[in-house]
């Protein structure tokens, strides 16, 4: 879409007078007969026919895909619900068998339990012993060992045989009084594997609940074995069992099958992920059937703990073996699929049945679409290119524009413009004959149809047009000149009525926008000038308050000063006289003493009274400390009216670094809290400025850098200071930076901080006046300019900038300091 400048104006020119004769002709080439009318009848049924195929298209299109998904919803949720069932039916077998090697090792501990409770047993007598064991075995068929173990863990079996087996769990386990089965192990002296339950031996009354002696019964491990060979669900399925650490004890590989005394790879750490993971979970004695890929191959995994031993089992099914019984469901789906064509065929009937009414609600759709994009904005480029883009898009035009026509120059300026295509767009060069209908038409409001046969975009170019193919729409607005709404069709030359009609409602929408556009924008002229008086008489005010605040506060100043220097003079000038006197009585007394060393009592005691020895030494520092009191007294005298500088009114070079250490003095009592002044003094030369002016700015930037320091939670508060010339477009500044490194200025209210009464501290805390005020005295009143950045640490800084001239006599340089403040 290529659109034209709002400012880049095109004109329909005119061409020289002979070509005027080529109308007539033209006309009689299209022809005016009734073989023309009847192609433009047929031209009109073919677009109308289209568009109603598409549409057709359309509507079965997404009645088709509803079926569709329906189906597909359907038929997975039907599908997973038969799925569910079966993998439900594969843990259950897995259950059952692990049911089954449950209820075989609670039997056998049962068996173990009761032989241990034997009172022959508890004499752990093995002469005594031995024979009822050897009944057992021959009793009970699935032990092919029984072993008695003293509490030191030695062992004598009804094989004969004798060793220690003091290390293994089972044995340690029962000797803590519980009843256990081992994990697989190789017997010591039968060297085959078996599983080993043992049982604690209780000692006789009166002492029943002391364990003497552990009883143990050695289970070959073929019986797990079977159980999990016998769990089968279809071809190439299998199980296994894995013990608490993860190793296999029951495998169809015998090479991974491992024991306490055969360690074996565990499948926690295998390299197939989902092996790990799967092993991890039946570790954790979960229970559950899934979908995995092992080795490469789709499975169902099913896995649940055993109850008696710490051990857990899988079943791993093929994915073919539990999926094939969903061939029913599949073939009820493709019988389902078959139905979508009767489903398609009702739905054209219903869309040929209501063709008419939907277009007609289209169009008024689209109408209500175009007036509210050209409501949505007062401005005159907005509403314009949003009404020919919003043309083009809905009626598939090939261009649409807008321009003013000049009835004395006998031109259509074209100011706004859209194309379908992504052509760039040529200046528009009308035939004569055009800016002639134009001309007669331009008071009517009818649309023009332009019967040329030619519009050229380019000298070299010339695009060969049917008649009636551009449609001129009139835009009559309140006293403005006359508009015209410029359409073509891209494969169409026939204009419907119905299209006619639109466009004639897009161009009362859009006139009465444009007349919007006009008021508003002499509104907003109007608002500006009232604003622009505003900020001016805020500014005044704000001068006004200003001079009156500084022209009171010079009197206040000056007043103070004078009623404090008088007794300050005083006191300093009898200061040196009261030392001396001193200094002579004290002498006095310390000559008495040396002189009558034995005192009267009653003189004694008073000196005792009155410490004598203290007074004589804290006195002369007590005169030290007062003359200390008056300098300083004196000194904040002197900072006021160096500040204050009331007769100062004309500017004079002042030495800025002189006034930012008084500015500093008056603030010492708020530089408090662990605040840091860091100086950066630079030379400097004297500046022609207005010093009261000045300092006041240092003492706004310098108190709103203190406030903002308070109220953050830092430990390093710093203030720095620097101070420097600069250049800038071959002019010389004195450069005054005051930045800290508090909290900072948020980016939102940065535009608005130099606003007067503009303020960020709370209600009671601050006028919004303070920095306001600054920018006067440095823009207006020193022709300098401050700015407001974030600083290098954090923070905020404020550089100010003050115009000097060449030649001056530099100011005293003073060398970086970093002092707390006080």
């Amino acid at each position: 879409m290529m659109q034209n400048p709002a400012n880049q104006a095109r004109s329909v020119s005119a061409q020289p007078p002979q070509q005027k004769q080529k109308l007539p002709r033209f006309w009689q080439n299209i022809g005016i007969g009734a073989q023309s009318r009847w192609q433009q009848l047929h031209s009109l049924w073919q677009h109308r026919r289209q568009r109603r195929h598409l549409l057709t298209l359309l509507i079965l299109g997404s009645a088709a895909l509803t079926i569709s998904t329906t189906a597909c919803v359907s038929y997975f949720f039907v599908r997973g619900l038969i799925l569910d069932n079966l993998k439900e039916v594969a843990l259950l077998k897995l259950e059952k068998g692990t049911d089954e090697i449950d209820g075989w090792l609670s039997s056998r501990k049962a068996e173990i339990e009761t032989i241990a409770y034997s009172p022959k047993v508890r004499t752990l007598n093995w002469e005594l012993v031995e024979p009822q064991l050897q009944g057992e075995i021959y009793r009970l068929k699935e032990f092919f060992i029984l072993s008695l173990i003293q509490p030191d863990g030695s062992l004598t079996s009804t094989l004969g045989n004798r060793t220690n087996i003091k290390d293994r769990q089972h044995f340690q386990k029962a000797m803590a009084g519980h009843i256990n089965v081992s994990d697989p192990l190789i017997g010591r002296t039968t060297k085959v594997p078996t599983i080993v339950i043992s049982a604690p031996i209780w000692n006789l009354p009166p002492e029943p609940n002391q364990v003497i002696g552990v009883l143990s019964g050695s289970i070959k491990l073929d019986r797990v074995a079977n159980v999990a060979n016998s769990l089968q669900y279809g071809s190439e399925s299998y199980a296994f069992a894995l013990n608490s650490e993860g190793v296999p004890i029951v495998h169809p590989n015998n090479n991974l099958i491992g024991n306490s005394d055969r360690p074996s790879p565990s499948f926690l750490h295998s390299q197939d992920p989902a092996l790990s993971t799967i092993a991890r979970q039946m570790i954790d004695r979960q229970t559950n059937i899934e979908l995995v890929k092992i080795d490469n191959k789709w499975v169902y995994a099913a896995y649940a703990p055993l109850q008696e031993v710490n051990w857990s089992m899988a079943l791993i099914i093929p994915r073919e073996n539990i999926e094939s019984q969903l061939q029913a469901l599949n073939l009820l789906t493709s019988v389902v699929a078959g139905l979508l064509v009767p489903a398609m065929l009702a739905a054209i009937w219903l869309i040929y049945s209501s063709e008419n009414n939907r277009g007609r609600a289209e169009r008024e759709a689209m109408l209500n679409r175009i007036a509210g994009r050209i409501r949505a904005s007062l401005e005159l480029d907005k509403i314009v290119q949003s009404t020919v883009e919003e043309i083009v898009s809905l009626l598939h035009l090939e261009i649409a524009a807008f321009g003013w026509y000049d009835p004395q120059n006998k031109t259509l300026q074209i100011l706004w413009e859209c194309c379908e295509s992504e052509c760039p767009t040529q200046p528009i060069n009308f035939q004569p004959y055009l800016v002639e209908n134009l001309s007669v038409r331009s008071d009517q409001s009818e649309p023009i149809f332009f019967t040329g046969d030619t519009w050229t975009r380019s000298a070299s170019q010339p695009i060969e047009l049917k008649a009636n193919s551009y449609l001129a729409v009139p835009v009559q607005t309140q006293n403005q000149r006359q508009g015209y709404l410029i359409c073509s069709h891209a494969a169409q030359w026939f204009w419907s009525g119905e299209e006619i009609k639109l466009l004639k409602a897009v161009a009362d929408q859009l006139a009465i926008a444009i007349t919007q556009s006009h008021l508003y924008s002499q509104t907003q002229d109007q608002v500006k000038l009232l604003n622009s008086a505003l900020h001016e008489l805020k500014k005044t005010q704000t001068h006004l308050v200003q001079s009156e605040k500084m022209s009171s506060l010079g009197q206040m100043v000056a007043g103070i000063a004078h009623e404090i220097n008088n007794p300050v003079n005083f006191i300093s000038a009898n200061l040196p006289h009261a030392t001396k006197y001193t200094k002579d009585l004290l002498e006095l007394v310390t000559l008495y003493k040396q002189t009558f060393p034995e005192v009267p009592p009653e003189i004694a005691d008073f000196g005792e009274e009155i410490e004598l020895d203290f007074i004589e030494e804290d006195l002369p520092h007590i005169l030290n400390s007062m003359k200390i009191g008056t300098e300083r007294i004196r000194t904040i005298v002197l900072s006021l009216r160096n500040f204050s500088r009331l007769d100062e009114s004309d500017k004079k070079q002042a030495d800025i670094h002189e006034g930012m250490e008084n500015t500093l003095l008056l603030l010492s009592n708020q530089i408090k809290n662990g605040i840091y002044i860091v100086k950066r003094y630079g030379k400097v030369p004297l500046v022609d400025c207005y010093p009261s002016q000045l300092n006041q700015v240092f003492m706004n930037l310098l108190s709103n850098a203190i406030d903002a320091l308070n109220e953050c939670d830092r430990l390093d508060k710093i203030i720095t200071i620097s101070t420097g010339v600069v250049r800038e477009n071959g002019a010389k500044f004195l450069k005054v930076a005051i930045a800290d490194n508090g909290p900072g200025i948020p980016d939102s209210v940065k535009d608005q901080i130099f606003n007067p009464f503009f303020t960020t501290k709370p209600v009671g805390k601050g006028t919004g006046l303070g920095l306001a005020i600054s920018y006067k005295i440095v823009v207006d009143g020193h022709g300098g300019s401050i700015k407001i950045y974030k600083a290098p640490g954090g923070g905020t800084e404020f550089l100010v900038k003050i115009p000097i001239s060449n030649d001056r006599p530099e100011a005293s340089n003073k060398r970086e300091v970093r002092q707390r403040a006080m």
